[in-house]
């Protein structure tokens, strides 16, 4: 690198404290295009889509346009573009706003999913 070259940091699991990539269950994984998480209230009426950003066996990160407030649970299903579908109950663990007004959204599963579960719905 030059002088006055713009430095580039990569962060990965291996540079965050030991206690933050001690909480990662599971790895995560990047979600088959158009898969989506719809969210339901306890008697089964919608609540939410979201567009998956990752998931893993015991979790998922979606991409919302309604706010949601961390420890509300809800029923879920996992669909893909390919009608793949799998049920599940969600607990809501973080939630940030982004500039655009929506809301990026992370949540544990209720279970672990299996790898058969999961494999319609990854990469």
């Amino acid at each position: 690198m030059g002088v006055g070259d713009p430095l580039v940091f990569v962060q990965t699991l291996d540079c965050l404290p030991e206690t933050i990539a001690e909480r990662r269950r599971a790895p995560r994984r990047q979600p088959a295009h158009e898969t989506v998480c719809r969210l339901t209230d306890r008697d089964g009426d919608p609540i939410a889509c979201g567009l998956v950003w990752n998931l893993s066996a015991t979790g998922v990160s979606m991409l919302l346009d309604v706010r949601l407030e961390p420890g509300d649970q809800f029923g879920a299903q996992l669909a893909s573009a390919g009608g793949a579908a799998v049920g599940v109950g969600l607990a809501v663990v973080h939630v940030s706003r982004m500039r655009t007004g929506d809301y990026v959204l992370g949540a544990q599963f209720s279970r672990p999913l299996g790898e058969d579960e999961l494999r319609p719905f990854v990469a």
